[in-house]
């Protein structure tokens, strides 16, 4: 795959309202390869959501509405650029595609609420509640402890250990738990699947963790040094490392770790760049990327996909050639970014506003 260009960005207005807009003009691959702007939303045009308890909220269904989190703002935007949810909170915020909680430090019990409006969950336990797609988690005083929650308020499991919770990642396919003496859990919905001590360190740490999304696949960055990051299948209760690779330096805090949708490739930071196994060939390779992994995309017909990090002050918004050529870069100024990939559409959120863009001329 050959493909050449360029990202830029366009202020518009005063330094205070940023729209982001890509171009890409490339030498083809068979059909032009560009991505276009297609629409830009400021989330301070649109009218404050209300969120009170008699307050009727108009969330429409479907699996294609996205939620985000921008600083102080959260909600619900769709492909089209509609804003059916925008939220302004000084509050704690976690949302998912299936609803969301506003709650305090050391709250006493919390309150979920779902998207569709069929009811409310309330948890009557002290913890930071967590959602993530459809499920509610509760993370316990202490820091070493993490509930699931059903539906109906029932807790289904609680993991504890001897030491505090230092990675948390979870997919449709089960939830993995990383510990800082070093231990990582795979919990399936009903209990655990497995648990070990990765090893291979003279410090033993798990820094971040993702399970694919059929829980068949597990990635972790483990140990100070001699870090390493591994490739784990989860199968009938059993685990087997397909994959490992030694990392030439040690990060010291938490690590971005990702699965694409389709759980080929495991994505993973490290010192000098982003880490890409292919979980098929079990390979793996270095992107040289500066500052810290915000988020990673699909991996579009295994060639193209798409990195946002942060650098300083600015956000870095990468399109990469597998396997390591990055073919483009544009660095913009932002407090708060994230990216999220549909196919072809990628959702880009930076401060006050979120922009769609499509990738077109793939086949």
């Amino acid at each position: 795959m050959n493909f050449k260009g360029n990202l830029a960005y366009i202020t518009i207005g005063t330094f205070l309202f940023l729209a982001i807009y890509l171009v890409i003009a490339t030498i083809p691959i068979g059909p032009d390869l560009r991505f276009e702007p297609v629409w830009t939303v400021d989330l301070g045009s649109i009218p404050a959501t209300d969120l009170s308890p008699d307050a009727a909220l108009a969330i429409p269904a479907g699996d294609d509405i996205e939620p985000f989190i921008l600083g102080s703002r959260f909600g619900y935007f769709s492909p089209s650029g509609a804003i059916p949810m925008n939220v302004l909170t000084d509050e704690r915020v976690t949302i998912s595609s299936a609803g969301w909680s506003v709650y305090r430090d050391s709250a006493a019990s919390s309150e979920l609420r779902f998207r569709d409006g069929s009811s409310r969950l309330k948890i009557d336990a002290e913890g930071h509640p967590f959602l993530s797609g459809e499920r509610a988690y509760l993370f316990l005083p202490g820091g070493d402890s993490v509930s699931l929650y059903g539906r109906s308020g029932a807790r289904v499991w609680t993991r504890e250990h001897s030491a505090p919770i230092t990675a948390f990642s979870s997919s449709p396919g089960g939830t993995v738990i990383g510990y800082a003496d070093g231990y990582l859990a795979v919990m399936d919905d009903a209990q655990e699947a497995f648990s070990f001590y990765p090893g291979g360190s003279d410090l033993q740490v798990v820094l971040g963790a993702a399970i694919s999304k059929d829980g068949s696949l597990v990635g972790c960055v483990s140990g100070i040094d001699r870090q390493r990051f591994l490739l784990i299948q989860s199968r009938g209760g059993k685990h087997k490392i397909l994959h490992h690779v030694y990392l030439e330096d040690n990060l010291r805090r938490s690590v971005y770790v990702s699965f694409d949708p389709s759980g080929r490739f495991a994505f993973f930071e490290t010192s000098n760049g982003l880490g890409v196994v292919d979980s098929l060939k079990l390979e793996s390779w270095i992107i040289p990327l500066s500052g810290t992994v915000v988020s990673t995309g699909e991996c579009l017909e295994d060639t193209l996909f798409m990195v946002l990090s942060r650098d300083g002050e600015e956000f870095v918004l990468s399109a990469i050639e597998r396997p390591n050529h990055v073919v483009a870069t544009e660095r913009f100024p932002g407090t708060v970014g994230f990216l999220t990939q549909r196919g072809t559409s990628l959702y880009l959120g930076v401060d006050g506003k979120i922009s769609r863009i499509d990738i077109r001329g793939l086949r």
